[in-house]
């Protein structure tokens, strides 16, 4: 499968926020996110190809396996996707997997956990791909939605995410500098509040800035 990197931190987002977890990020995505910090990935002729076997063992030299999140790019567009979630599942305790939903989720398991990032009209020109799936990522007890939210798009995110499970809507501020979250998580804050939504962290943005690897 193709590789954008591989590396050893704190999950910055969602409901894990905060935990030490290795991370795998996937080259590849053809959401086209308009502030998009990791474009370097869309291009999967980008990256490495990396062996299944190869990879795993890279995985276990980084550190303990506690918490596994494969982000990306789009790793439902990631070929050996699902083999990579076959193989970790029976070895790691807790896998995140983070995804725009551009299809269905292929796999459920008791350690798989998905964090959904169902997109907005003014983020992309495929938004409504991200939604058109919402019920069955709503069916998989272990998925939370996690909609980035930039400026002037608050009522389009609470129309949306009106339609799903309260308990189970995060959202995350966009922004890649520490004023920038701040400013739009505040915002945000009033409406979670009004709402009973969460509100996900950008820890690693607070921590190290917009940086590969962390």
């Amino acid at each position: 499968m193709r590789v954008a990197e591989t590396f050893r931190s704190l999950q910055g987002e969602g409901p894990s926020a905060g935990a030490p977890a290795t991370f795998v990020r996937l080259q590849g995505c053809s959401v086209g996110c308009r502030w998009c910090d990791t474009r370097y990935t869309w291009d999967p002729g980008h990256g490495r190809d990396v062996p299944l076997p190869a990879l795993l063992d890279e995985l276990d030299s980084l550190g303990p396996r506690d918490l596994l999140v494969i982000t990306g790019g789009e790793p439902l567009q990631n070929r050996g996707f699902e083999e990579l979630l076959e193989a970790a599942c029976e070895a790691w305790p807790r896998i995140e997997v983070e995804t725009a939903g551009v299809g269905a989720p292929p796999a459920t398991h008791p350690c798989l956990h998905w964090n959904w990032s169902p997109k907005l009209p003014s983020v992309t020109p495929l938004w409504e791909e991200t939604w058109a799936h919402a019920p069955a990522w709503m069916a998989d007890p272990r998925t939370i939605a996690k909609i980035v939210v930039g400026e002037g798009d608050e009522a389009e995110a609470a129309r949306l995410a009106r339609t799903l499970p309260r308990d189970r809507v995060y959202l995350m501020p966009e922004g890649v500098t520490e004023e920038a979250v701040k400013r739009r998580a505040l915002t945000l804050a009033e409406v979670c509040k009004r709402e009973g939504w969460r509100m996900s962290p950008r820890l690693h943005i607070w921590l190290w800035g917009a940086r590969r690897g962390v």
